[in-house]
Formats: C-alpha cells, sequence, structure tokens
C-alpha cells in the first residue's frame, strides 16, 4: 500500500510539473529570447529529453512502451504538417528536437492525469464538462472567426467521441494541447499559416482544433501497440487466439471441463463476467491450470475490450484479476497498482465491495 501512494504521489508531481516545465522550454525557444542575443533553443533541447526521461521512470511498461513510440511518431507527423503541409512553421523552419519529446511528454501527462482517482470518482461529470468545454470553443471559432479548419478538426473529433465513446484521455489531451499552443504562438516559437493549404481553409493563430491531430496520433500509436501485443499473443499462445466465435468455443469447452469440479457457472456474473467477455471467464480458467502467460492475455484482451465499450467496471476487474498474476510472479508494484485501482474504483460506485476487496489485498500485502 505504501508503494502505491508513493506511486500516486510521483503522478501528481509530474502532472503538477507539467505547466512549468513546457513554460521553461517554451520561453528558452522564444522569439524575444532570440532576439536579445540567447538561443536558448538549445537548453530547450536538454531539458525535454530530461524530463521524459524522469517521467518513463515512473509510468506502468505499458504507458513506458507507448511514450517511448510516440517521439519517432510524432517525428513523422511533425515533418507532414509542418514541412509537407506547411499547416504552421517553427522560428528557425527546422523542427527543434524537444518537440517530439514534448508530444511524448502531452501524451503521458494525458495518460496520467485520466488515471488519477479524484479524476475516476468523476469520470461522468468530468466528461461532460469538457465535451461543452470543447464544444465551445469549436463553435465561438467559426463563427467569430471564419476558422474552417478548426470547423474541419472539429468534424473530425466528433466522429472519434462516436467511435470510442467520448474517452476521457481524449478530452483532456484538448485541453492540454491548447495550453501548449496558446504558449507557443504567444512565445513566437512556431506560428500557424492564417490561410492553409494555398488559401482553401482560413484559421487563426492557433487554432483551437489543434489538438485533433494531437489525439489521432495517440489513437494511431495506441491501437498499433495493442495490435502488436495481440499479434504477439496469436503467435505464442495459441489458445488465446482467434474470432469471437472460437472464444465462445473455448467457454463451452471449459465450462464442460469444469462443469462436476465448479462451484458455479463458468459465466459468472457475481465475479464481473456476463455475456461478452468470454476472454476474462476463461482467463480464470488458466488460471485455475496455472497456465498463467494464457491467463494474462485473456485477461488484457478483456480490459481492452471494456476499454473500447467505456466499461470501467470490467476494464477494473480484469485488472484485479491481472494484479494477482503479477503478485504470483513477483511484480509487486504493476500488481498493486492494479488491485489498488479495482479497490478505488468501487469506492466510487459499490462501497460494501470496497471493504471486502480492501481486506483481500490488505492481507495479501501483510503476508
Amino acid at each position: 500500500m505504501a508503494a502505491s501512494s508513493k506511486t500516486q504521489r510521483w503522478q501528481i508531481g509530474l502532472i503538477l510539473g507539467f505547466w512549468p516545465i513546457v513554460l521553461f522550454a517554451l520561453f528558452n525557444d522564444s522569439a524575444w529570447l532570440n532576439a536579445q542575443g540567447f538561443n536558448g533553443q538549445i537548453i530547450s533541447n536538454l531539458a525535454a529529453p530530461l524530463y521524459f526521461g524522469l517521467m518513463l521512470y515512473h509510468l506502468r511498461p505499458d504507458q513506458r512502451l507507448i511514450a517511448l513510440v510516440f517521439v519517432p511518431f510524432s517525428a513523422l507527423g511533425e515533418y507532414v504538417f509542418s514541412l509537407l503541409l506547411e499547416l504552421y512553421s517553427y522560428k528557425f523552419a527546422a523542427i527543434p528536437i524537444y518537440v517530439p519529446f514534448g508530444h511524448a511528454i502531452l501524451l503521458s501527462t494525458g495518460l496520467l492525469i485520466s488515471e488519477l482517482d479524484w479524476v475516476k470518482q468523476r469520470t461522468q461529470k468530468l466528461r461532460w464538462g469538457l465535451l461543452f468545454g470543447h464544444a465551445s470553443l469549436f463553435l465561438g471559432a467559426w463563427l467569430l472567426f471564419d476558422d474552417s479548419l478548426s470547423a474541419i478538426f472539429g468534424l473530425v473529433f466528433s466522429l472519434i467521441l462516436l467511435l470510442f465513446r467520448a474517452q476521457l484521455l481524449h478530452l483532456i489531451m484538448g485541453f492540454l494541447v491548447l495550453y501548449i499552443e496558446l504558449m507557443g504562438t504567444w512565445l513566437d516559437c512556431w506560428r500557424w499559416d492564417l490561410n492553409p493549404l494555398n488559401g482553401l481553409l482560413h484559421t487563426t493563430n492557433p487554432p483551437v482544433g489543434a489538438f485533433v491531430c494531437y489525439v489521432i496520433a495517440d489513437i494511431i500509436v495506441i491501437m498499433s501497440l495493442r495490435w502488436g501485443r495481440w499479434m504477439w499473443g496469436y503467435r505464442h499462445n495459441r489458445h488465446a487466439k482467434g474470432s469471437a466465435a472460437y472464444y465462445q468455443q473455448k467457454l463451452a469447452l471449459t465450462q464442460q471441463i469444469y462443469a462436476d469440479q465448479a462451484s458455479q457457472a463458468a459465466t459468472n456474473e457475481a465475479d464481473g463476467f456476463g455475456k461478452g467477455y468470454a476472454l476474462g471467464t476463461v482467463g480464470l480458467r488458466y488460471v485455475e491450470l496455472s497456465q498463467l502467460p494464457a491467463a494474462i492475455t485473456c485477461f488484457e484482451r478483456t480490459r481492452q475490450l471494456a476499454e473500447s465499450r467505456n466499461d470501467l467496471a470490467i476494464f477494473h476487474l480484469a485488472g484485479w484479476h491481472l494484479g494477482n498474476i503479477f503478485w504470483q510472479q513477483g511484480q509487486t508494484e504493476p500488481a498493486l497498482q492494479l488491485m489498488n485501482a479495482y479497490v478505488n474504483y468501487l469506492q466510487a460506485v459499490k462501497a460494501p465491495q470496497a471493504e471486502h476487496f480492501a481486506a483481500q489485498l490488505q492481507s495479501l500485502t501483510t503476508v
């Protein structure tokens, strides 16, 4: 429990540190400082990777991989949007070294904010508040400033919200990016073309919809890594591959095998795995068989499915079972993060159950 509290304090510290480190990097790269005869971009190019390294140390392994991959991916995105499409240009024309690292810091900060207990307990209120804020910005930019570029970005973002059920991370990223864009353009680190694509569109400096490019990049990287992990599991774990029909067949098989041994049916509503989450139940059977790699794959896939459905109950329940496996394997820190996340979720929605699982966790950590 103490380890989890320490992790939470570091997460809060890194979130709070995001605002001054952004301002520090952008000020050193500002046109004003350059006009005084000092090229502070060198300092920014050193500060961003150092701070990024600090963040990596305190991220979970899955988050760490996302952040690392995002650095080269965002560099490619900068090349496309800045140098090819010429939507915006930097002070020295070339893309500064600190920018791709800044993108990864931005995404990492969004991930940390979305996982704070305070945020999880207020997910619905925050989602509606951020939706209203974004809608107001898009509508205001279009009506007041004839910002057609942001209007197009707004339509794309609406489609993203529909496809991904208005995930809080995407909404949070919007306001984090807005802070960076306002600071960066105010300090003349970069400037958006007011009439991009040869005057086909019109925008402001910065456009309020600029963050949609970041969100699209986030989705591509996160979904690509999930697909990659699934393909790895497909090749190395023949028991957890195949179509939805294959999963249902596997569930039926485990029900038949354990019909005489299990005290409850394999589709155990009390445990939270019901129809549509067959893999989660299969994962429980693999745990009984001590086939932990197969169980891990099942629980991770269940979490991915639950996340796509915005189903926090199943997402955290699968995380609890995954945490139990990690604990058996001696991976105490990721285990505590997952298991504490489930307890915290229950405290917000089902306090009596939270006490039960908190007691289980307490007995586990005091052994």
